[in-house]
C-alpha cells in the first residue's frame, strides 16, 4: 500500500488494535476501534495518523472525505466511521488519541489540519452515496468546521479534492509541495488553503455544486455590511479581517471566533465575547481598542473593532533598532532609546490604569499592541484579561514565550514582568532565553544599558521585574562555567570556543541530560534536532578538528539510524562525504544510495535536494570514476540546468536555493574541467542578487516580503559563499563588487539568533570564507571578535561549559542548523580568522560544499 498524503515514518501491524500501539506503547486516551474482524485489513501506526486498508494501493488521487468531531464525540463518530468503511473494504484513517483530537480542535492546530479527525478514501463514482451515507450514520451532531473544505449540511461530514498517495512538485518558491496531477499528466501543487478552492479542471459533482450554492445562498447576516480588504491572520480559531463598512467606507477590523475550537481552557466564541465585554467595561480608557459592536453570522461570532491606523509594536519601533547597523552612532541610539521609552512610558501608562480599574490584560507581547502615525500605543487582544483578583488557571496562561513570565507569577505583576521584557526587548531582543539561565537578564540589561546609555534607575527596575526566572529555576549557576574556561571566556575566540565544544561534548555524549526547555520546566530535555542527529555533530566536530579518528569512527559507529534528509546539514549526503573523509568504508554504499534518489527527488536545493546530493556523488565519482555516478551527474545537472527558474518568488538561499544550486554547478565545473556549469552558476548568482536591496548604509541583504536577510541559510551571508566559491573558478568584477555590501551585512551588532542557518554564526562562517579569500575589509577581524563577544549573549550555562538555545529560542540544542553544533563551526571560524595566517589558510569545509575538502 502506498503511503496517503501526510503518512510518514510509520510501522506496518497486522491488526487493528497492535496498530494503536505507537512506538510500543498505547497512547494516552487512545481511540478504539470496533469490535469487528480486522485480520485481514493493513495497519499502519504512526504519531499523528492510524491508517487501515483492506486492499494494496489507494488511487492517486481524487475527492476525499473528512470528518470532524468534538472530543467526548471523538469514540463513537469513530465508531460510525469505521464499521461504514469496514462493511464496504475502503481505506481510511484517524487521529490516534483525545489528545491529538484535543490539538486539532484547538488554536494552536495550523489552519490547514485543524479538525480533521477522519479521512476517509471513497470510490471514485460513489462519492454522493458514501457523503450521505457517513452523514446519515454519523447524524446531525455539532462538530467544528474544516478550513478548506465543503462542508456537508452542517454536520462532521467534509469534502475536498486532493492527492491520496505522497507525491510532490515544485511550488513557485522552488521549494517541494505536495502535488497532484493534472489530466495532461504534469503536476500542480495541491493547495490546502483555508477556502473550498478545487482545480480548475476537476468537476464538481453535482450534489457538491447544489451544497455550495446552498451555502451561498444562506443568509450572510452582519457581513453582508462590510466589504473585505484582507485577512490580518487566519487560525483555526478564527480570523482577523481589514474591511469598510459599506455604509460610510469607514475602516474597521473584524475578528471572527469558530464554534468548538478551543482557545486555552475555553471555546473561542466564549472568549471572543468575554473580549468583548472587557472592551465595554474599559471603553473610556485612553489606549486601548474601542468596540464598535458584537454580531453572529453564520454561525460564527464576530467583534467589529476601531481599525488602528499603523503596525504592531515590533514593526513601527523595535525594526528600527539602530544595532541591526554595523557600526551604529550614539546620537542614533540615543535618539532611538527616547523614543522606545517615550512610547513605553505611554503604554505603561495605560496598563496602569487597566490596574487600577481592577483589571489584567493577561497576554501583553509586542504584536497585541499597535502603533499609530504619532507614536500613540495601542493595547488589542482582551481575551485573556481578567480581574485582578481572579484565581486564573495554569492552562489559561497563555503568554507569549519571551514576554510571559512564570507560571508563578500571577495577577498585575505579570503584565509588570510583559512591560519589562517589551521594554529590554526593544534594545537587546533577548528575553526569550531568561527561563533557560536566568544569569543572562543581567547580562543583557547591561548590554542594553551600555549601548544606549539607559538610565540606572530603569536598569534596575528591570532587573528586578526580569529576575522572577531566578527564584524558578534549577539552571547552573554561571560560577561552574568561570570555573571550567576562566574567568572571562570570551575575552579571545578561543575562549568561548573551548566552552562551547565542552558543552557539546557533554551533549553528545549524554543526549538526555544537561538541557532545559521553558517555561519552569527546567528538566533534562533538550531541542530535538530532527535532519541534524549525530552526523550534524559529528560534521561540527570533525570540522573543527575535537575529535580524534578513533573518537569520530566510535561515534559514528552510532550513527546507524536511517538519515531523514538526503543533502548537506546532517542529511545521507554530509554522511557519505564525513565517511569518506575519515577513509572509513561505507562511502560508496551510501554514495549508491543517493544515486538511487536521483530520479524520485524533487527538491533541488541544497539542504535535502539534488544540489547536495550532486556535491557528494561529484566526490565519489572523482575518488572513484564510475558511469552510475557519471550518469547520477549528468542527470542531476540537466535537472537543475532545466528546472531552475529564478522568479521574484523563487529562494535565494544557500539552504534551499538558487545559491546552493550555483554551488552544484561550481563543483560540477571543476570535476569535468569545463566552463558550461559556471555560465550556469553565475546565471543564478546574477538573478539571486536581483532579488537583494541594499540599506542606505550599504548593507546587501535578500528581500523576503516586507523584510531583508543577511543570514547563511536563506540570505545573503549564503549567497556571498557562493559567490566566493564561483571565485575560486573564475574572476568576475561583477560578483566581487557586492562583497562589500554583504560583508556589512554580516557584520551588525544585533543579531537575534546564534546558529548556522539564520543567526550569527553562518555569518562568521561568510566572514572567515572572505577573509581567506583576501577580499575582506580592513575591519573584518574585529568585526569577527565582536561577534564573538555579542554570542556571549546566547551562552547557555551548563555543566562543563555552555551550549546554545534551538531555532524556537525555548531550549537548548546540539543541533547544527540551529543550535551548539553550528556555533562550534562559528566560533572555530572565529579563531582561525583572528588567528591568521596558516589558521586561516586551512580553514576547513565546515560545509562540505567543496565535498569536505578544500
Amino acid at each position: 500500500m502506498r503511503r496517503s498524503d501526510d503518512d510518514c515514518h510509520r510501522r506496518s501491524r497486522s491488526s487493528a488494535d497492535a496498530g494503536l500501539r505507537l512506538g510500543g506503547r498505547v497512547p494516552l486516551g487512545a481511540f478504539r476501534l470496533p469490535e469487528v474482524d480486522w485480520s485481514r485489513w493493513q495497519v499502519d501506526a504512526g504519531d499523528e495518523w492510524v491508517m487501515l486498508a483492506a486492499r494494496v494501493g489507494l488511487p492517486r488521487q481524487g475527492w476525499k472525505i473528512h470528518c470532524s468531531s468534538t472530543v467526548d464525540d471523538g469514540q463513537s463518530v469513530l465508531d460510525h466511521v469505521a464499521r461504514f468503511c469496514h462493511e464496504r473494504s475502503t481505506a481510511f484513517k484517524y487521529v490516534p488519541s483525545r489528545r491529538h483530537l484535543a490539538w486539532r480542535n484547538s488554536k494552536e492546530a495550523p489552519a490547514a489540519a485543524a479538525a480533521k479527525f477522519i479521512t476517509v478514501y471513497p470510490p471514485v463514482h460513489e462519492l454522493d452515496e458514501w457523503v450521505r451515507g457517513l452523514h446519515e450514520r454519523i447524524g446531525d451532531r455539532k462538530a467544528p468546521a474544516i478550513l478548506g473544505d465543503l462542508r456537508w449540511r452542517g454536520g462532521p461530514v467534509h469534502v475536498r479534492y486532493g492527492g491520496f498517495q505522497a507525491r510532490t512538485t515544485l511550488g513557485r518558491d522552488g521549494l517541494p509541495v505536495p502535488a497532484i496531477v493534472r489530466p495532461d499528466g504534469r503536476f500542480e501543487p495541491d493547495v490546502r488553503g483555508t477556502a473550498f478552492d478545487p482545480p480548475a479542471w476537476v468537476e464538481l459533482p453535482l450534489f457538491l455544486a447544489d451544497q455550495r450554492r446552498r451555502l451561498k445562498e444562506a443568509d450572510p447576516g452582519s457581513l453582508a455590511d462590510y466589504a473585505f480588504e484582507s485577512a490580518i491572520t487566519v487560525t483555526a480559531a478564527g480570523g482577523i479581517y481589514r474591511a469598510r463598512r459599506r455604509a460610510d467606507g469607514v475602516p474597521v477590523v473584524l475578528k471572527e471566533a469558530r464554534p468548538l475550537i478551543t482557545v486555552g481552557s475555553g471555546q473561542a466564541p466564549e472568549r471572543l465575547v468575554h473580549e468583548g465585554a472587557v472592551l465595554e467595561d474599559l471603553s473610556r480608557v485612553r489606549g486601548i481598542v474601542t468596540k464598535v459592536r458584537a454580531f453572529e453570522a453564520g454561525g460564527h461570532s464576530f467583534l467589529e473593532l476601531d481599525a488602528i491606523e499603523g503596525d504592531t509594536l515590533n514593526r513601527a519601533v523595535y525594526s528600527s533598532n539602530p544595532l541591526v547597523a554595523p557600526d551604529s552612532d550614539e546620537r542614533t541610539r540615543v535618539a532611538y532609546r527616547d523614543r522606545v521609552l517615550s512610547v513605553m512610558g505611554q503604554l505603561a501608562e495605560t496598563v496602569r490604569r487597566l490596574h487600577d480599574l481592577g483589571m489584567v490584560h493577561g497576554d501583553l507581547h509586542p504584536g497585541n499592541v499597535m502603533v499609530d502615525g504619532s507614536d500613540r500605543p495601542v493595547i488589542v487582544d482582551f481575551e485573556s484579561a481578567a480581574p485582578v483578583s481572579t484565581e486564573v488557571s495554569r492552562t489559561d496562561l497563555i503568554g507569549a514565550h519571551g514576554y510571559a513570565a512564570p507560571a508563578t507569577v500571577r495577577g498585575a505583576a505579570r503584565d509588570e514582568y510583559s512591560l519589562a521584557a517589551m521594554t529590554l526587548n526593544a534594545f537587546v531582543p533577548l528575553s526569550f532565553l531568561h527561563g533557560l539561565d536566568p544569569e543572562l537578564v543581567d547580562e543583557h540589561i547591561e548590554a542594553a544599558r551600555e549601548a544606549f546609555l539607559l538610565d540606572g534607575d530603569l536598569c534596575t527596575e528591570l532587573a528586578g521585574r526580569l529576575s522572577v526566572w531566578k527564584v524558578a529555576s534549577s539552571t547552573i549557576e554561571k560560577s561552574r562555567v568561570d570555573s571550567c574556561v576562566g574567568q572571562n571566556p570570551t575575552a579571545t575566540p578561543p575562549g568561548l570556543l573551548q566552552a562551547a565544544r565542552s558543552g557539546l561534548s557533554a551533549l553528545v555524549a549524554n543526549p538526555e541530560g544537561g538541557g532545559s526547555r521553558v517555561p519552569a520546566r527546567f528538566g533534562p530535555q533538550v531541542a530535538p534536532t530532527n535532519d541534524e542527529g549525530c552526523i550534524g555533530h559529528l560534521q561540527a566536530l570533525s570540522a573543527t578538528g575535537m575529535l580524534s579518528p578513533d573518537e569520530q569512527m566510535a561515534l559514528l559507529q552510532d550513527a546507524r539510524r536511517p538519515c531523514l534528509t538526503k543533502g548537506m546539514l546532517g542529511g545521507l549526503a554530509s554522511k557519505a562525504l564525513l565517511v569518506a573523509r575519515l577513509r572509513l568504508p561505507g562511502a560508496d554504499a551510501l554514495v549508491g544510495e543517493l544515486v538511487d534518489e536521483v530520479d524520485e527527488t524533487v527538491d533541488l536545493g541544497l539542504r535535502d535536494g539534488l544540489a547536495g546530493m550532486g556535491v557528494a556523488v561529484i566526490v565519489e565519482h572523482a575518488r572513484n570514476p564510475s558511469e552510475r555516478t557519471g550518469e547520477a551527474i549528468r542527470e542531476i545537472s540537466r535537472r537543475l540546468g532545466g528546472q531552475c527558474s529564478m522568479t521574484d518568488e523563487w529562494h535565494v538561499g544557500l539552504l534551499d536555493g538558487a545559491a546552493g544550486i550555483a554551488i552544484f554547478h561550481v563543483a560540477h565545473a571543476g570535476l569535468i574541467g569545463d566552463a558550461a556549469p559556471l555560465v550556469k552558476a553565475r546565471e543564478l548568482l546574477v538573478a539571486a542578487l536581483r532579488r537583494c536591496a541594499s540599506t542606505d548604509d550599504g548593507r546587501l541583504e535578500v528581500r523576503d516580503g516586507p523584510r531583508t536577510l543577511p543570514f547563511l541559510g536563506a540570505g545573503s551571508a549564503g549567497l556571498g559563499v557562493a559567490i566566493l566559491a564561483y571565485l575560486e573558478m573564475a574572476a568576475d568584477d561583477e560578483l566581487e563588487a557586492v562583497l562589500p555590501g554583504i560583508e556589512r551585512a554580516c557584520s551588525a551588532e544585533l543579531v537575534v539568533h546564534a546558529g548556522l542557518s539564520d543567526g550569527r554564526a553562518g555569518m562568521m562562517v561568510f566572514l572567515a570564507e572572505l577573509a581567506r579569500s583576501g577580499r575582506g575589509s580592513p575591519d573584518l577581524t574585529s568585526t569577527m571578535v565582536r561577534h564573538v563577544r555579542r554570542l556571549e549573549w546566547h551562552a547557555l550555562r551548563v555543566e562543563g561549559g555552555v551550549t546554545f538555545p534551538s531555532r524556537d529560542l525555548d531550549a537548548t540544542s546540539p543541533g547544527l542548523a540551529h543550535g551548539a553544533a553550528g556555533v562550534v563551526i562559528g566560533l572555530d571560524a572565529a579563531a582561525r580568522t583572528v588567528a591568521g595566517g596558516d589558521a586561516l589558510r586551512a580553514l576547513p569545509d565546515y560545509l562540505f560544499l567543496r565535498g569536505g575538502t578544500r
